[in-house]
This record gives structure tokens, C-alpha cells and sequence, in this order.
């Protein structure tokens, strides 16, 4: 990797730890009125995206020569994939972990944390190998003028 590729990478990975701490904050707050998995995680998916969008629109990759609308609905489609496997990736593993030790059976906060634990696992999985490398190839990637 050559040193703006580098530049890059960290961009979007502060970046991606904005988004995630503004994800997380958004999954906590519903998962403790409501305590349900699915809905907070997407939630939270959802708040993360419109932040991670924005930040790397104006900053990680500022060298796009697409348009906002054109760079809006690439996002959208890599968003709904990492949506998607945000929370099937959470979902599945808060079960594969309570079958294991039953500890989703505690507490709220237990809960929480083991929710909250999966998904961090899952959300560092997903930012690696699906959306920084569509963000990169597919979303933000100058456009191919054709003479």
C-alpha cells in the first residue's frame, strides 16, 4: 500500500470510529426502552451511516469527482449491505453466544453489554472487508470520464 492509500485507510477508519461510537450511542438508547436486538442495531445502522456518509464525502475521500447524488445512491446500496450484515452479523451472534453460556438471560445491562459486544466484533468485521473497500471502489472512486 502506498502512502496515500495508507492516508486513506486511517481517513476512513476514524472516520468509521466516529460513525460507530454515534451507532452505539443510538443502539444503547433503544435497546434500553425497547430491548430489542433487530430494531436497535438497525436503528443504530442507520445513524452511523448518515454520519460515516457525510464525514467521508467531505473529508476521507474529498477527491471524488462524482456527483453528491450519484455518491448518495452508491452509499445507499453499500449501506443496505452493511446494514444487513450489521445486524444478521449481531443477531447471530447474540445467539451463538447465548447458546453457548445462556447470558442473555441476565439483567438489562447484562444484555446490553453482550449486545453491544457482538456488535463491535461484527461492526469491525463489516468496516474492513465490506465497506471501506466499496466505499473505496465503488462509492467514492473518481468517475471514469470517456472521451
Amino acid at each position: 500500500m502506498n502512502r496515500h492509500g495508507a492516508l486513506e485507510f486511517g481517513k476512513a477508519q476514524i472516520s468509521s470510529m466516529i460513525s460507530t461510537f454515534a451507532d452505539f450511542v443510538m443502539t444503547a438508547a433503544i435497546f434500553s426502552i425497547a430491548a430489542h436486538v433487530v430494531f436497535s442495531t438497525a436503528a443504530g445502522a442507520v445513524t452511523g451511516g448518515v454520519v460515516n456518509c457525510i464525514i467521508n464525502y467531505r473529508w476521507t475521500f474529498n477527491g471524488t469527482t462524482r456527483s453528491k447524488r450519484s455518491v448518495a445512491m452508491r452509499y445507499a446500496l453499500v449501506w443496505i449491505g452493511s446494514v444487513i450484515l450489521n445486524t444478521a452479523g449481531t443477531e447471530w451472534g447474540v445467539k451463538a453466544v447465548n447458546a453457548i453460556c445462556y447470558c442473555y438471560a441476565g439483567h438489562t445491562q447484562t444484555r446490553l453489554a453482550l449486545v453491544l459486544a457482538v456488535k463491535a466484533v461484527t461492526s469491525i468485521l463489516v468496516a474492513v472487508f465490506w465497506n471501506f473497500l466499496m466505499q473505496k471502489h465503488y462509492v467514492y472512486r473518481r468517475a471514469v470520464t470517456r472521451d
